[in-house]
């Protein structure tokens, strides 16, 4: 969670950290991080729409079978 505007101090607590719902393609796990892409370039090898996410971070990984 993140905000660069002015903000009271009773806003301010309570701001608390976002649950992120992340839908997408792993490319790589392992102790460090996840990392993971949405949109890909098949004959360029070329990813799209990436994030890379801190491995302790991440409550729950499901498998989905397109």
């Amino acid at each position: 969670m993140g905000d660069s505007g002015h903000a009271t101090s009773h806003e301010f607590s309570g701001m608390m950290p976002s649950v992120m719902v992340t839908n997408a393609y792993l490319y790589e796990k392992n102790s460090k991080c996840i990392r993971t892409f949405a949109s890909y370039e098949e004959s360029d090898g070329l990813f799209s729409d990436r994030n890379v996410f801190p491995t302790g971070c991440v409550v729950k990984m499901e498998k989905i079978l397109l």
